[in-house]
């Protein structure tokens, strides 16, 4: 595009949100920037992406992704890299582990389910579960979902199944499903974003045990790198910039965003003109750029005039057991999960708290020998950091062994959030992110809760050995620095002075500005959020597009 074309879209941000915007716009006709901060990869890079590579150098995350956290204003500040946030062409997406869950249908309408929460700020989707089902559906057979229609059934009713049938099962899962027969729980095969059978020029999965954090170099994962972003590209209409960071969107003197300015690979300042603003860089780095953009008439950050900006950061938490069997588990091949319950998800204030979470059989340390050596100490009295004969009598068990685990919901509180350090600033002079985040105490009694279970369930596995990972306790109200799942802090809603985005991503502020990531989430519910994502993102440009054509944008 030259220098002073005025595109019709700039889209900031390839993963989920982005990528399916970029897909739906260029095909109905719209001319698209996308600035993509990191670089532009191909799957044959991704075959260098070693376990080495992922846990000891963090080779997919960009080297100047500098942030600090604390836990609440009174405690002191960290600096470091504490998300899962992945720089490059397709986001983080692209090294999703691809669990796709649709949410239930309460998880839309969670304040009008529980009533309010002393502590929580809690609120309800401005849309429920009937009105996305079409757009989960949308998102299921673009991105061939592998799963079993009705196997969950706690699942909201769905008008069609899935694209692909489910993967067959691993020991864990059978081990899972075994322990969920023994305690009258119900187990089911995960619905994942990859292909159990060749599906639309994409291969079938070959099984090799490496999907979160990690590229799939043969596209059998669905991404909007391997799916979304090569329709765009098709369509002739989609300019993809590539090094591109975004630095701040700028407010013209009519009230609406004009263009965006960024840094390209040299460093040099840019700047994109368009007539429609799409700000999908995920619930971290969506805040920090619109707050970066001041003005007179948002000197608290551009469509922040209800405060809430950075806001109502939610995490997950992830109470997990570790345990070994008397047969090899072979956790480290397969995907990152196959066998699922969601028998305990549904509230039930007997408990002592609110809300819950799905269990898998998940690989996230067992399919790495490296990681599972370096988290040796993680509640294994036997096993301790280093050489010697109990490093090597742990190492001895991995074949064997196998990890339960839950996702579990964080209660939004309007002190989480994300703003601009005041004092640190990365290597180009951009002040970084500094998020806050504790849980609540409905978070803690959920987490010891689900801990204790995970390891009845264990037991009823077989397994015979098992600890729970309390490295990432939140005993006593701690905090982990940092999640993968990141919600909040653009929160949609039909209130404009209780929220900055509408139901459909649109900005109560500047109308010609869009959100569409998991920041705009009100609530996280207790699955991986992807799924529901991608959804949202379909029926975010169906609006978009309708709009267009009755001149409304």
């Amino acid at each position: 595009m030259a220098k002073h074309e005025l595109a019709d879209v700039c889209v900031i941000g390839t993963g989920a949100g982005g990528g399916v915007m970029l897909q739906e716009l260029t095909e109905a006709g719209f001319d698209v920037v996308a600035l993509e901060r990191g670089p532009g990869l191909s799957p044959s890079q991704f075959m260098s992406d070693d376990e080495l590579s992922v846990v000891l150098r963090d080779e997919l995350f960009s080297p100047d992704q500098l942030e600090t956290w604390r836990a609440d204003v009174a405690s002191s500040t960290r600096t470091g890299r504490f998300h899962g946030i992945a720089h490059c062409l397709g986001g983080t997406m692209t090294h999703w582990a691809a669990w796709s869950w649709r949410f239930r249908p309460d998880e839309f309408k969670v304040l009008s389910t529980e009533g309010p929460v002393a502590g929580a700020n809690l609120a309800d989707f401005p849309f429920g579960y009937d009105e996305l089902e079409p757009f989960y559906e949308r998102a299921e057979w673009d991105f061939g979902v592998a799963g079993k229609a009705g196997s969950n059934p706690f699942e909201g009713k769905r008008r069609r199944g899935y694209p692909n049938p489910p993967h067959p099962p691993r020991v864990t899962s059978l081990r899972l499903a075994s322990a969920a027969k023994k305690l009258g729980y119900s187990e089911f095969p995960v619905p994942m974003a990859i292909n159990s059978q060749p599906y639309r020029e994409r291969p079938q999965c070959m099984y090799g045990g490496a999907c979160q954090a990690y590229g799939c170099p043969i596209h059998a994962k669905a991404t909007t790198f391997s799916v979304s972003i090569p329709r765009a590209l098709a369509t002739g209409r989609l300019d993809l910039r590539t090094n591109a960071r975004a630095t701040e969107i700028v407010l013209g003197k009519d009230g609406l965003a004009q263009g965006v300015r960024y840094l390209d690979s040299a460093g040099s300042e840019r700047e994109v003109r368009a007539r429609q603003v799409v700000v999908a860089a995920g619930s971290i780095g969506t805040p920090h750029l619109m707050l970066s953009s001041t003005s007179n008439a948002f000197p608290q950050g551009i469509a922040n005039s209800s405060g809430q900006l950075g806001r109502n950061l939610t995490y997950h938490h992830f109470p997990v057991v570790n345990l070994v069997f008397d047969e090899p588990a072979q956790s480290f091949s397969g995907l990152e999960v196959h066998g699922g319950i969601d028998d305990l998800h549904p509230s039930d204030p007997k408990r002592g708290f609110i809300r819950g979470g799905v269990i898998a059989d998940m690989n996230p340390i067992v399919k790495q020998p490296i990681a599972y050596a370096l988290m040796a100490h993680m509640g294994n009295q036997e096993a301790v950091r280093g050489w010697g004969s109990p490093m090597m009598k742990y190492l001895s068990e991995f074949p064997r062994a196998a990890t339960f685990g839950a996702i579990c919901e964080d209660l939004p509180m309007e002190k989480n959030r994300v703003e601009l350090d005041p004092e640190v600033r990365d290597a180009q002079g951009i002040p970084v992110p500094r998020t806050t985040h504790s849980h609540h105490p409905n978070d803690v009694a959920m987490f010891l809760w689900y801990r204790d279970k995970l390891e009845e369930i264990a037991d009823a596995a077989g397994a015979v050995k098992r600890w729970p990972a309390d490295a990432v306790t939140l005993e006593g109200g701690a905090s982990p620095p940092g999640s993968a799942h990141l919600h909040g802090t653009c929160r949609m809603g039909d209130d404009a002075s209780k929220s900055v985005v509408d139901g459909f991503g649109r900005s109560h502020d500047v109308r010609n500005l869009w959100v569409l990531d998991c920041s705009v989430f009100p609530t996280s519910g207790g699955y991986n959020p992807t799924l529901t994502l991608l959804a949202m993102a379909y029926r975010s440009a169906d609006h978009f597009v309708a709009a267009g054509k009755r001149h409304e944008l």
